[in-house]
């Protein structure tokens, strides 16, 4: 099976959740028709009434960070553990250089790999492709993955999952 490295304009992944690691900025930015028409729509959806409230803010520096065996750390942007997020969750992945993490594969979820910055190797059953900042690798249920970050910098990414991540679907095949 031969990768399909897609490039992402923006984060539309998440229209619901804001991501906010500095304040806002609170002159010289306007909303888009699209934008407005979005929240609009996104207002009259058949579940707004069980989500009743103010916009839900996750702050990105009060999530903690978790350092796995392999050396990778990683922390939950959202997820159901903490956000109204159902289904999915986005975590931050940074791998320090030349470190890889050990191949493994889900049974229940599907993942995307979003590179933000450095470069790398992603293996996806057995082939592997050159890795970049705007690439990004989807990883469909029961595929064998691991992804290296070269030596000369960390590797850092966004990585969502349908169903959201959990340890429990972790399965180390090295």
């Amino acid at each position: 099976m031969t990768l399909k490295l897609l490039r992402l304009a923006t984060l539309a992944l998440i229209p619901l959740t804001l991501l906010r690691s500095d304040p806002a900025p609170t002159s010289g930015t306007t909303a888009s028709a699209p934008f407005e028409a979005a929240v609009l729509a996104e207002s009259k959806h058949p579940d707004a009434a069980k989500h009743p409230g103010p916009i839900e803010v996750v702050a990105l520096g009060a999530q903690p960070w978790y350092e796995a065996p392999d050396r990778a750390v990683a922390r939950q942007l959202f997820s159901p553990q903490n956000s109204r997020c159902t289904s999915m969750s986005l975590a931050e992945i940074r791998i320090p250089k030349g470190v890889a993490v050990r191949e493994h594969f889900h049974k229940q979820r599907e993942e995307i790999y979003h590179i933000v910055a450095g470069r790398g190797t992603m293996t996806l059953n057995g082939q592997t492709a050159e890795v970049g900042p705007g690439d990004t690798v989807v990883v469909k249920i029961g595929e064998r993955h691991k992804i290296r970050a070269y030596p000369d910098a960390d590797l850092e990414m966004l990585v969502a999952s349908v169903p959201a991540w959990s340890e429990s679907d972790l399965n180390f095949t090295e």
